[in-house]
């Protein structure tokens, strides 16, 4: 069995322009708002955003932070057959203007029910057995209440991804599987392969989205594309997946 994911020993340094607003000074009404919040963090002690077009893709508030976070290669596709998406709505960082955020992770469409594989080895640290998808209304008070907030709340963030998968795989790299129809009979603390079936494709959590699988690989605090666009993004995505 390969390394689960092979670190090259050099770091990223992302170098961006100050910005002095956080997220709670956003506009929370109006065509301003309506412009603003897209790039919003969801994160309101976060105090940076998402500006794809500027030059570095995020705009932090201190211009002297540097992120220095590990390369990520070695990667297997986690819908067998699928072709790694270019389309920028389907990658990280396209806005989300319905709960004033914005995307982070990779988008695979897939038919219902298609078997969703680990994308390298690892432990188990979530798996919703007993996932409950939104109430009645629900979800359309919580997207509402994003917007009117100018962010999206970490929780709302939580059920929209809807049923989920997290596996860690060490060096604070942890992928997570979501909008799961179904997830595999597993539990929490397995150690897995990769390859392993760890769930099904679905729409739980955001059915208007149809059914495809969002993967998210988290980099410490961060994500697989962060701060990175264009034709830079999709090298570093296709960079951190096998090329077979």
């Amino acid at each position: 069995m390969r390394s689960l994911i092979a670190f090259l020993g050099v770091s990223a340094f992302v170098v961006v322009a100050a910005f002095a607003a956080t997220a709670a000074s956003l506009p929370s009404r109006g065509v301003a708002a309506a412009m603003t919040v897209a790039y919003a963090t969801a994160d309101p002690s976060d105090a940076s955003r998402v500006v794809p077009r500027s030059a570095s893709g995020r705009v932090v508030l201190d211009d002297r932070i540097a992120r220095s976070l590990p390369f990520v290669r070695g990667l297997a596709t986690p819908v067998e057959g699928a072709a790694l998406p270019t389309d920028p709505e389907l990658l990280p960082n396209a806005p989300r203007a319905f709960r004033a955020g914005w995307h982070e992770g990779i988008d695979f469409p897939a038919p219902r029910g298609t078997p969703v594989h680990a994308v390298a080895a690892g432990t188990i640290v979530r798996i919703d057995h007993d996932f409950q998808d939104w109430a009645p209304d629900a979800k359309d008070i919580a997207l509402d209440d994003a917007v009117q907030l100018g962010y999206t709340p970490s929780a709302t963030v939580d059920r929209i991804r809807g049923r989920q998968v997290w596996i860690d795989h060490g060096k604070g790299i942890v992928s997570r599987y979501a909008h799961l129809s179904a997830v595999a009979d597993l539990e929490l603390g397995m150690v897995v392969e990769r390859g392993t079936v760890v769930g099904l494709v679905g729409s739980s959590g955001y059915p208007e989205g149809g059914p495809h699988l969002h993967l998210e690989i988290r980099i410490v605090t961060s994500y697989l594309g962060d701060g990175v666009e264009g034709e830079a993004l999709t090298a570093a995505i296709s960079a951190a997946f096998d090329s077979r």
